[in-house]
């Protein structure tokens, strides 16, 4: 509760919400890495008002972070570096795709375990080490990427 002394005037609390202060808005989301933080957080990342997003929560906000840096709005994005983020998925996709590879090897996989262009190859030596590896059921969606260029470009 603040005291007598720190509250706010009426004149200061409509400052803080003038026109300019939401044009720069820092934005902290908690939670960003669930359910609803995630789509809140590319909600937030498109907005016009936002200036600043940045993403907490107690696992996978990294990933989350670094994804959403690279959709072009005005907005900067506080993330890890893509070196941190293969790090992160490289040991996922391994894992995950040895399973498929012994328990469903003819199954189509689509891997989007950013950086793509790195996590397909670890899929596809994970198959040709389980003796499975078919190069037409292994996939990259790469609609992350596409969005990443038109931001770089």
């Amino acid at each position: 509760m603040l005291s007598a002394f720190a509250r706010p005037t009426c004149a200061a609390l409509r400052r803080s919400f003038s026109t300019s202060a939401q044009n720069n808005a820092k934005v902290a989301v908690l939670g960003a890495s669930g359910g609803i933080g995630q789509p809140l957080s590319l909600l937030l990342k498109n907005s016009p008002l936002v200036s600043r997003l940045t993403l907490y929560d107690i696992a996978h906000t990294p990933g989350v972070a670094a994804d959403l840096s690279h959709i072009e709005t005005r907005a900067t994005v506080k993330g890890m570096t893509r070196d941190d983020l293969f790090n992160t998925n490289a040991t996922i996709v391994a894992t995950l795709t040895a399973a498929c590879a012994q328990h469903c090897p003819e199954a189509m996989i689509c891997i989007i375990a950013n950086p793509v262009n790195s996590t397909i190859p670890i899929t596809a030596e994970v198959f040709k080490k389980h003796g499975v590896y078919n190069p037409n059921k292994i996939f990259g969606v790469t609609t992350l990427d596409i969005v990443r260029a038109n931001t770089f470009v």
